[in-house]
């Protein structure tokens, strides 16, 4: 039946505001109904007792009530007043038994014909009560069952005896007949508090489905490859949390999107390179075009270049299982001074055919940390391969420890010499970026430092480029090992 947001919103307010009103209109008109007949019901009592007081004077024990004098006068313009605003008829009865009935006012109206449709037996036990010194309120069914007659009685009285009742009988009609133009004042205002109230909740709700829509729509568009598209940031505050959540998301799908082609480029790249140089000697051999004395040189090329394709194939592989999760770490304490020995002593050949001079500034023996002793000395492996190929001959590589004081170590590699291009530093670890001196053939694969990254992130660590007037340099930081000695901590 809703096929839309809009419209379930816009019935759910509907039915809201139709129950509230009609629940507040039932109260309000109950309330009211039961205030305006409780007034005029205690205006009636209130005549009643004014008649009653009247008709004390009037009675004589002896010669039952006076037709004359200004009392009988007051009281029979008092009997009409009433008659008039309510349609009443007043009974008085004296303590013989003798009945005045609305002083001779109305006895031959043919609009008065509450006297004749009487319960009597409902009068007789409301006379039983105020002969007793009781005020009575009560509702009387005639006869005819043309409607509930409302009575009020109250007892007059002369020597704190009770010498007699008024009763005044008028119909219910009458009594609530002001009700029913107030009540349709009531209902015409809550109709159009109604109205009011709905074109208010249609005006809210498209204000919240209006930018849903625009989400949906930037969202469609998205998935037919529109990365760029982006979500108008309006509406209410949780709609506007959404879209910037929307557009943050979509942000980082297009940068992604922009990675991998860049990445799919990057790799084709870098092996289109190996495998036509491959080719070509491979070619060049087998139609003669190399001779054979000349063979072994160029196997040793293609052997080369074969290995350059297995390193950068074992790199695609280990960073795509670090991305997917697949790669898991191995934790241990282990010394990372002994660590960064090893390295050295494995780059050995070509430290001393450069003549580079290596300096070690550690902190304490051991520094003991808990990581992947494997992924951390492949993380210094790469910094000094790195460091390695761009430094010139009798050059410094400085590799220090820190023991910092949130319980981390810092391991800090630098390399005198050129610093790297401004232009460069923030793509340094992107993947297969390379500054623009190492774009030659048989420098690596441009993913060492994006490998170093992804490891030292799997650690909850940080990896940063240095800023060095001088030179590169690199910094990570470990978590430190528990450690019974005390250390000398560095500022």
């Amino acid at each position: 039946m809703f096929q839309n947001m809009f419209d379930r919103l816009l019935a759910l307010f509907l039915v809201v505001i139709l129950l509230m009103a009609l629940t507040s209109a039932g109260f309000s008109v109950f309330t009211t109904r039961s205030a305006l007949v409780n007034s005029r019901m205690e205006s009636l009592l209130e005549h009643a007792r004014e008649i009653a007081y009247l008709a004390a004077r009037l009675d004589n024990s002896l010669n039952g009530f006076s037709p004359s004098g200004s009392t009988m006068g007051y009281l029979q313009w008092k009997a009409k007043n009433v008659y008039e605003d309510y349609g009443a008829y007043i009974l008085i009865v004296d303590h013989s038994g003798r009945v005045m009935d609305n002083m001779q006012t109305a006895m031959n109206s043919d609009q008065f014909n509450l006297r004749d449709s009487l319960n009597t037996e409902d009068i007789s036990n409301v006379m039983l009560d105020v002969l007793k010194g009781k005020e009575v309120q009560t509702r009387i069914t005639r006869y005819s069952g043309g409607g509930a007659i409302l009575t009020v009685a109250v007892p007059y009285m002369q020597n704190d005896q009770v010498q007699g009742a008024v009763l005044i009988h008028t119909s219910a009609q009458i009594i609530e007949a002001p009700f029913y133009s107030l009540l349709l004042q009531i209902t015409l205002g809550f109709f159009l508090a109604s109205v009011v109230a709905l074109v208010g909740a249609t005006l809210y709700t498209k204000g919240i489905i209006k930018p849903l829509t625009v989400i949906t729509d930037a969202a469609e568009s998205m998935s037919r490859g529109q990365l760029n598209t982006r979500a108008a940031v309006t509406g209410v505050s949780e709609v506007r949390q959404l879209a910037g959540a929307f557009n943050v998301m979509a942000q980082r799908l297009e940068k992604e999107e922009n990675n991998r082609k860049e990445f799919v480029s990057n790799v084709s790249h870098e092996l289109r390179s190996p495998v036509t140089s491959i080719h070509g000697f491979v070619e060049g051999m087998l139609d003669g075009t190399i001779p054979p004395e000349e063979h072994e040189r160029y196997l040793q090329i293609v052997f080369d270049e074969t290995n350059r394709m297995k390193r950068l194939i074992s790199d695609l592989l280990q960073l795509s299982r670090m991305d997917n999760g697949a790669e898991q770490l191995q934790w241990s304490d282990f010394d990372i001074n002994e660590q960064i020995r090893r390295v050295l002593i494995g780059r050995m050949n070509d430290i001393e055919e450069k003549s580079i001079n290596v300096q070690l500034d550690f902190c304490m023996e051991p520094c003991l940390v808990y990581a992947d002793k494997d992924r951390i000395a492949q993380v210094i492996h790469n910094i000094v391969d790195n460091a390695l190929k761009y430094v010139d001959e009798k050059d410094n590589l400085t590799i220090r420890t820190i023991l910092l004081h949130d319980n981390r170590v810092s391991v800090e590699i630098e390399n005198s010499g050129e610093p790297i291009a401004q232009e460069d530093r923030p793509h340094i670890f992107d993947r297969f970026y390379m500054a623009e001196k190492a774009h030659t053939s048989g420098k690596g694969t441009g993913l060492g430092l994006s490998i170093c990254m992804q490891i030292i992130r799997m650690h909850g660590q940080t990896l940063e480029l240095m800023q060095l007037e001088e030179g590169a340099g690199f910094r990570f930081t470990l978590q430190a090992a528990v450690n019974p000695d005390k250390p000398r901590l560095s500022a």
